[in-house]
């Protein structure tokens, strides 16, 4: 007869191999409607930044899975398996609609995340004025983070908007941006999500420009369980490892420099 230990770590491992199974398969004329959902006459891009930071709080011992080195680098490895597990690739630019919907399925479901909360701000932005943007950020995510982090977050989506501006397309695209976040605060490690999608337009002579528009900057925010990391150490020592740096670089706008457009501060 099993004890209830054992019974809670065989439904978790369940739980863990349905999730981590993920890249669900649709009928491919399931597919077509979503590619003309997603077309609207313009190009599509995917720009992706990571950030991380936070205050010096201690986390408990890393016990089994002392050889990731640090829990931010535990919390790494399973933000990657969420892509993975989605097959959603942080470092291309290709845009895929299915994908973007499954790896927000993906980290909503997140079987060692608790109190995922998620909420959404709109505002309008224009080439030159994109600080409504930022604002909207530090509304959904600023009591949640530490400053540094904010700080980090912002120069974050800089380089995703300098990663924008140089990738070519069409003369009319839109930019699907995806920020993931780790934070460290009070002892609490939080994995988070930010995305929005920005309407761009080529200018002769000016290069790529956010057109007059409404966007809607989107958060999911979620506590790493350490508990449950440990009763299923097994299982993340098994999974292709990413450390804190190679996630943080293998972002697509990681080699790209803060877009420094005066339009930030308006």
């Amino acid at each position: 007869m099993r004890t209830s230990n054992e019974e809670q770590s065989r439904r978790e491992a369940f739980e863990i191999a349905i999730w981590a199974e993920g890249k669900p398969k649709l009928p491919p004329e399931v597919l077509a409607k979503l590619d003309q959902l997603a077309s609207d006459g313009r190009d599509q891009e995917t720009a992706v930044g990571n950030a991380c930071g936070g205050d010096n709080s201690g986390f408990p011992g890393l016990g089994p899975l002392a050889s990731f080195g640090s829990w931010q680098s535990v919390a790494a490895t399973i933000m990657r398996k969420t892509a993975d597990s989605a097959g959603f690739n942080q470092s291309s630019t290709a845009f895929d609609l299915f994908r973007w919907i499954v790896f927000g399925t993906q980290f909503t479901t997140m079987p060692f995340l608790s109190g995922i909360t998620g909420d959404s701000r709109s505002v309008s932005i224009s080439s030159l004025s994109l600080s409504p943007a930022i604002s909207a950020v530090t509304q959904l995510v600023g009591e949640l983070v530490t400053p540094d982090t904010l700080a980090g977050i912002v120069n974050s989506l800089k380089k995703i908007g300098q990663l924008a501006v140089e990738n070519k397309g069409l003369r009319e695209k839109n930019s699907n941006v995806h920020q993931g976040v780790l934070t460290a605060v009070n002892g609490n490690l939080r994995l988070g999500r930010l995305q929005t999608a920005v309407q761009m337009e080529y200018r002769t002579g000016k290069g790529y420009q956010q057109l007059n528009q409404q966007i809607t900057v989107s958060r999911l925010f979620g506590t790493l369980d350490y508990a449950m990391c440990i009763r299923n150490a097994e299982i993340l020592l098994a999974w292709d490892r990413q450390d804190l740096h190679d996630w943080l670089k293998g972002a697509s706008s990681s080699p790209y420099p803060p877009n420094h457009s005066p339009a930030w501060g308006n």
